[in-house]
Formats: structure tokens, C-alpha cells, sequence
């Protein structure tokens, strides 16, 4: 169990720094203000890394954990510009795709990646597309690819309770007004790591 934990941290770590890599790139040729990427960022992406090699079998822990990292990754650069960039979702799709063709359920992980796009661009026409941003609805199918369409719809649902919440919040406090833009990056993340709690208590889908 500890060459467990230890792998998946260790993995968890350096993918996110090569995320963040990718992520800078695009700042600067953007000329935007990414920063760093925070210690505490890595460490909790280490973290995932590790809970998710502990928790699950490999072949739901890899695409699992790769896939909340990556939205945890999209989630600081989306707080920091605005932005949640192509590049990003675009890897952790195709490394998506690659844990789900080596485990044989390429198809269900597409059906669930076409859903859940669906759905959210539905909402962002239907919205005027001020709801939510093209960014949130590349991120969430990225997300349903690693993790099948049940634990993806927990992740997104919990995703909009999150973003309600705060939002809500803030217009009681009078910190901000209707019109106001609320990112989404960070309740996406923060409904990632919900769905994977529930996918490992296993609530039924």
C-alpha cells in the first residue's frame, strides 16, 4: 500500500506540473498573468494522486485521478485569468481517451463525454451563454470521459450547487450584483472531487 500511495503522489505531482507547463505556454503567448504554480497546488494534487490509487482499482483510478487533477490545474488558471484554455481540456481528454481504449470502454466514456457536452450546451444557448462559458462545457466532457457518465453528472450537478451557493452568498452580502460573472473553474473542481467521493461510496448510477 505504501508503494501505492507514494506512486500515485508522485504521479499525481509531476502531471500537474506538466499541466501547468502547458498552461504557461499559453499565458504567454496570450500575454496574460499566470503566476507559479502554488506548493499547495502540487501537494493537492499529490494527494489526489495518492487517494486515488489507494481507493480504487487501477483501471478507475488512473483516468479518475488524472481527471481531477486536471480540474483542479483548470481550476486555479481559471480564478487567475478568467480562462479555461483549450490546451488543458484538450490533454485531459486525449489522456482520457488513451486509459479508456487500454481498459476497453472507449464507447461508454465517448456516449458520456457527448451527454454531458450536450446538456451543457443546451444551458449556455439557453442562457444567452452568460450561465456558463464554452471553457466549462469543454472541461465538464473532458471531465465525463475519465469518469463515466454517473460519477460526471454528480461532479457537474455538485459543481452548479457549489457555484449556487457562493453566488447566492455574495449577492446577500451585497459583494456582488445579478450582473455580475461568477467562475465557474473552481466549482467545477470542487464537483469533481464530490463525484469521485460518491463514486467511491458507491452510489448507484
Amino acid at each position: 500500500m505504501a508503494l501505492i500511495l507514494i506512486g500515485g503522489g508522485l504521479a499525481g505531482a509531476f502531471y500537474a506540473v506538466g499541466l501547468w507547463s502547458i498552461a504557461a505556454a499559453v499565458a504567454r503567448r496570450r500575454s496574460l498573468a499566470l503566476g507559479a504554480l502554488p506548493l499547495w497546488i502540487v501537494a493537492l494534487c499529490a494527494a489526489a494522486g495518492a487517494g486515488t490509487a489507494a481507493m480504487f482499482p487501477i483501471a478507475v483510478a488512473l483516468p479518475a485521478g488524472a481527471t481531477l487533477i486536471g480540474a483542479v490545474v483548470c481550476a486555479l488558471v481559471d480564478a487567475r485569468t478568467g480562462l479555461i484554455f483549450d490546451a488543458l481540456s484538450c490533454t485531459i481528454a486525449v489522456v482520457a481517451v488513451l486509459l479508456a481504449v487500454l481498459d476497453c470502454r472507449l464507447a461508454d466514456d465517448l456516449v458520456a463525454a457527448a451527454a454531458v457536452g450536450a446538456a451543457l450546451i443546451a444551458l449556455y444557448l439557453l442562457s444567452g451563454r452568460r450561465g456558463i462559458g464554452l471553457g466549462d462545457v469543454k472541461l465538464s466532457s473532458a471531465i465525463a470521459l475519465g469518469y463515466g457518465l454517473g460519477p460526471a453528472c454528480a461532479a457537474i450537478g455538485s459543481a452548479f450547487i457549489l457555484g449556487g451557493v457562493y453566488a447566492a452568498a455574495l449577492l446577500l452580502s451585497g459583494r456582488a450584483k445579478r450582473t455580475d460573472a461568477v467562475r465557474f473553474g473552481p466549482f467545477i473542481a470542487g464537483g469533481a472531487a464530490v463525484g469521485l467521493g460518491a463514486n467511491f461510496l458507491g452510489w448507484p448510477w
